[in-house]
């Protein structure tokens, strides 16, 4: 892999193909050498604590949309669900329901 490029990388079948174009996706140049992110480089270094972070914000995002259906809330978010599609009616509702 000598010479390559990370627009080569992500436009090959190479395993981290998906990784390339991620970082090519989060604003790398696509003509970043390959050797920039070798292991110990400050660019790694700074891309993996990154990638971290991203995982993280991922996962917490996730939890918010999943949290936002009634098939997959759990706890608090399915209660506030629940209490969305039957409020609480007050004792003197009647007083203002429709008659027929």
């Amino acid at each position: 892999m000598a010479n390559t490029t990370l627009k080569s990388l992500a436009a090959s079948d190479h395993p981290a193909s998906r990784g390339a174009a991620a970082l090519i996706q989060s604003g790398y140049p696509d003509s970043t050498p390959l050797e920039a992110l070798t292991p110990g480089s400050v660019t790694r270094t700074l891309v993996e604590a990154l990638s971290r972070e991203l995982a993280n914000v991922h996962d917490q995002l996730e939890g918010v949309y999943e949290s936002a259906f009634l098939d997959t809330a759990t706890g608090e978010s399915l209660q506030v669900l629940v209490d969305g599609l039957c409020p609480h009616r007050h004792r003197w509702w009647w007083l203002f329901r429709p008659r027929g």
